[in-house]
């Protein structure tokens, strides 16, 4: 069957313009919509493994602003038309979301996804065993092998887990330890953050084009669920790939040392996205140079403003209090008093924390200060 869009993720954008989430949300949901659609059903041999177009997606931003549950939210109603895929629930234990995958096997693959409005639901009731087996079952393994506590054993047939999650910066500072960050679960996670939403429509209606673009938006992805076999590297995109994977750490400037592991990982995620972003236009089984450059693009903006995901999480303690600071002198170009300061953060912090945030902030040329005043080098 004939698609009606050129490009579903283009498509999807234009059918989320009215909607108030940030666009890079609604890309990133779009993204999970497609991996949720294609499951274990293709995949790209890496030689010694094969690789799968699961993502673990989360979306982050100051609680109450950029609407992540929506943005999620509408791309679920577009997956949910696609026949025969299993969902979890948005709040699971460990032991259940074994025990669901161990029960879906059909066609060659166990493939799910999961869409948690919150991750600290998904995270906090098996904490680290839930952290621990998300990293497990991220490469899709040909099985996986729990043993319960009454001595029984799960076994999960070809597993596929897609994830799509939302959380704070704050939920991330103080549920991840330090020495987490970086590794392990997070390194396979693609953190998507945003703090501004768009203007909003208070009174959003679907017209007649939207309301058409919404039905070709669910044929089209059902098609997409139907793409299985291999993805190939066209012959000019898998020269550049080559010649992008020897050079990726050395070019890739100035990295974090939290999203360390991240950029270790980039090459799985790139490729992953790929195979994506060449579903979203085409049924063929080859990743073009065009497929492969805009994977980039849409991987490296992300890449900007991944660093706010963990701006609280450090072993300082005043971490989120140099955040507030900034933001409330950002705030105030007027500038802002020392007492009038002391006031606003009595309640977090002692006088002389409240110094040492001001001159720590003035050291490294955020903050000047004017006569008695306080004022953001940011304007």
């Amino acid at each position: 069957m004939a698609r009606h869009l050129d490009s579903w993720l283009q498509g999807y954008l234009a059918f989320t313009s009215e909607q108030e989430s940030p666009e890079v949300f609604h890309l990133w949901c779009g993204v999970s919509a497609i991996a949720g659609a294609l499951r274990r059903k293709v995949h790209f041999n890496m030689g010694y493994f094969q690789l799968f177009p699961n993502m673990y997606i989360v979306l982050v931003s100051p609680p109450g602003k950029c609407k992540k549950s929506t943005a999620m939210g509408m791309a679920r109603g577009r997956l949910a038309k696609v026949p025969g895929i299993n969902w979890s629930v948005d709040s699971t234990s460990r032991e259940r979301l074994i025990q669901d995958l161990s029960q879906i096997y059909v066609d060659g693959h166990s493939s799910m996804t999961a869409y948690s409005s919150e991750l600290a639901s998904l995270v906090t009731t098996s904490q680290m065993d839930m952290i621990a087996f998300l990293t497990d079952i991220f490469d899709s393994p040909d099985e996986w092998t729990h043993k319960t506590k009454g001595g029984g054993t799960n076994k999960i047939k070809a597993p596929y887990l897609n994830l799509m999650a939302g959380t704070t910066p704050d939920w991330i500072a103080r549920a991840m330890p330090l020495d987490t960050i970086g590794i392990g679960l997070t390194s396979r996670i693609v953190f998507v953050y945003a703090d501004e939403p768009r203007p909003g429509n208070p009174f959003p209606e679907l017209d007649p084009t939207m309301m058409e673009l919404r039905g070709y938006l669910e044929e089209d992805l059902q098609d997409i669920a139907m793409i299985s076999g291999e993805y190939i590297l066209a012959p000019d995109a898998k020269e550049y790939y080559r010649e992008w994977y020897k050079t990726r750490m050395s070019t890739a400037g100035n990295i974090d040392p939290r999203l360390s592991g991240y950029y270790e990982r980039k090459h799985v995620h790139l490729l992953k996205l790929c195979m994506i972003v060449a579903a979203s236009r085409h049924s063929e089984l080859t990743i073009s140079m065009t497929d492969l450059q805009s994977a980039m693009e849409l991987m490296s903006a992300t890449e900007e403003r991944m660093p706010s995901v963990f701006a609280h999480v450090g072993r300082n303690s005043l971490n989120t209090d140099y955040e507030a600071m900034f933001a409330y002198l950002f705030d105030r170009p007027e500038g802002v008093a020392r007492a009038e300061l002391i006031d606003i953060f009595k309640h977090n912090l002692r006088i002389e924390e409240l110094d040492e945030v001001l001159d720590t902030l003035v050291t490294i040329g955020k903050v000047r200060m004017s006569g008695t005043k306080y004022f953001s080098t940011a304007r």
